[in-house]
């Protein structure tokens, strides 16, 4: 820990709980926090605006924790939320488990009640802490006043140490409220831990040789990422191997910008939706997979890859390893540092190594030219209602380089994994993968917005999703955000739709909504709001959202109704499987 760090500018003398939390946020130099007061926190949010910092009251405090880990994700610092006691605590469940398995640094806090009437039916009181333990990486209770920095100097520790994730706070009404004599050592930060990755771990040097000598073996490598390469910011270390080696790569809808998709060596998605990854997975001898969990999606419900394929497995969590597709190679350790590892172990037979691979690299164009022909019908279709590829190649078109897009779970997170392309390395592209709950994308385009204001972002959310986080467009306008924000508006739950349209031959139950105006809605909230109708509009439509910049904007763009259609390919769940069959 560095005593120069903040060391002058350290408050001292005595002081309540909620304003020695809000002083050692501020030397952590967080940003904007996202969060609804009550009783129990109230003097955390009276500190807050006596010390300047920012924080935005949200309508639903599982939003908070939505954009609270957009923010993270954008910044690689963590995002803090807060929900007072009983319902406010619990909102903050689905958004914290979606940072616990997407591994999030965020930082959560949640007032409790005065202990000395605690199990005595209060207002409010529920066995938060039991229900909230499970969703974080490590759940704090905070017993007195006293320790509040210490135990939130733990909190920033835990969350971007290791495998990064969110941790809780839960701060009783008379810990934050009660008061205490502080010195200005109380209050010292470890920089180190303010950002990810606060600490890298270095794989074991026999396991590096090992994978080396199975990669210098093989004539068809391929490398499939994971979100963990945005975790350790390994870009660089990974583009060094894979030009170095010449192997292509294929990501996951979270990896997606772990090289830029315009790169002559990404393949693209691989999993349940594929370009041409899927083919290479199968005629491959030998995978490298990066902080990758290889989960249901994936690996099409754990049909590939071959179990005779050598697979090489480096994460940062060396329980991930070996969970769902054993491993030839262990490389327990941080992303970045085993790929430069890697890197240098091959470093001599780099040379001979391309030489080798020659043919299989120019397979890559070949194969990609052949599947944007085949593609081409729907990307550049002129139907109305609009196709989905045809929207995704206008986001393409239109959106700068430097842009972010904030992806909703299910139909339009699914859509622009496949189709979206990032002109860049980096975290250009968010999807809420943790959990893939629907109702992120608005709140997370407010947090990822937030995080990079000189940034055009824009957030794309299926109809259903923005229906449940409606509320937070008053959030956006108040906290004057340029945000754009795309809803593909089938008026249906349309992942569903569309699953039960294969499996039941057109019995539909519960899945469709009435059809709905969201541009005039947003218009009547003060937003920019557009419809779209005729796809020859989009590119205007979207580059019109990007230019207004003090307000949101919402692109209702009306999307195929036909539930045969809704989806990019077939879902391989919805397979009738036979005895034998093999589905990948």
């Amino acid at each position: 820990m560095s005593e120069g760090a903040g060391a002058t500018n350290r408050p001292a003398g005595r002081m309540n709980g909620g304003r020695a939390l809000a002083e050692m946020l501020r030397l952590a130099e967080v940003g904007p926090m996202f969060g609804m007061g009550g009783f129990q926190l109230l003097p955390f949010y009276d500190a807050l605006a006596q010390l300047g910092l920012r924080h935005f009251l949200i309508n639903d405090e599982r939003c908070g924790a939505f954009a609270a880990d957009a923010y993270a994700r954008v910044t690689n610092r963590p995002g803090v939320c807060d929900g007072t006691l009983g319902p406010g605590a619990t909102n903050l469940l689905t958004g914290l488990i979606e940072g616990l398995n997407a591994g999030t640094p965020m930082i959560a806090l949640a007032g409790d009640t005065n202990r000395a009437h605690s199990w005595k039916n209060m207002t409010q009181e529920c066995r938060q802490v039991e229900i909230l333990r499970p969703a974080v990486k490590e759940l704090i209770r905070v017993e007195q006043t006293s320790r509040i920095p210490e135990l939130l100097r733990r909190a920033f520790a835990v969350a971007t140490s290791g495998r990064p994730g969110p941790v809780l706070l839960d701060v009783p009404e008379d810990v934050c409220h009660g008061e205490h004599d502080f010195g200005s050592d109380d209050f010292a930060v470890d920089p180190s831990t303010l950002s990810i990755p606060a600490r890298r771990i270095r794989p074991d040097r026999a396991d590096i040789s090992q994978a080396a000598a199975l990669i210098a073996r093989s004539r068809r490598p391929l490398i499939l990422v994971g979100g963990g390469i945005h975790l350790s910011a390994g870009y660089q270390a990974l583009l060094s191997l894979a030009e170095a080696q010449s192997i292509p790569i294929a990501h996951t809808m979270s990896g997606k910008g772990a090289i830029a998709c315009t790169h002559p060596l990404s393949v693209g998605l691989f999993g349940r939706y594929s370009r041409i990854a899927n083919d290479l997975i199968e005629a491959s001898d030998c995978l490298l997979v990066i902080g990758c969990k290889l989960g249901e999606i994936a690996t099409k419900r754990y049909a590939l890859p071959r179990a005779s394929i050598p697979l090489i497995h480096l994460d940062i969590l060396a329980e991930e390893i070996g969970r769902c597709r054993p491993a030839a190679v262990a490389l327990w350790g941080d992303a970045k540092a085993g790929l430069e590892d890697l890197c240098e172990a091959l470093a001599d037979e780099a040379r001979r190594a391309r030489n080798a691979r020659t043919e299989y690299i120019a397979e890559i164009p070949t194969r990609i030219a052949a599947w944007r022909e085949e593609a081409a019908p729907r990307l550049n279709s002129g139907e109305r209602p609009i196709h989905m590829a045809r929207l995704c190649r206008e986001l393409n078109d239109t959106l700068p380089a430097d842009s972010i897009l904030v992806a909703d779970g299910g139909f339009a997170g699914h859509w622009t994994g496949l189709l979206y392309d990032t002109k860049s390395p980096g975290r250009r592209f968010i999807p809420d993968r943790g959990l893939a709950s629907i109702g992120y994308g608005l709140p997370g385009g407010i947090g990822a917005a937030l995080a990079a204001p000189a940034t055009p972002v824009a957030a794309i959310t299926g109809d259903g999703g923005f229906n449940m986080m409606l509320g937070e467009l008053e959030t956006a306008r108040r906290a004057g955000i340029g945000l754009t924000v795309i809803v593909v508006n089938n008026a249906a739950s349309g992942y569903v739709k569309a699953l039960q349209h294969a499996m039941f031959r057109g019995r539909y139950q519960s899945c469709d909504l009435v059809e709905m105006d969201y541009a005039a809605i947003a218009r009547a909230m003060g937003c920019n709001g557009i419809r779209v109708e005729d796809p020859d509009r989009l590119g205007g439509a979207v580059r019109e959202g990007l230019a207004e910049r003090t307000r949101p904007s919402v692109i209702d763009v009306v999307v195929t109704r036909d539930p045969g259609r809704m989806l990019p390919a077939v879902d391989n769940r919805t397979a009738e499987i036979r005895q034998g069959d093999r589905i990948a």
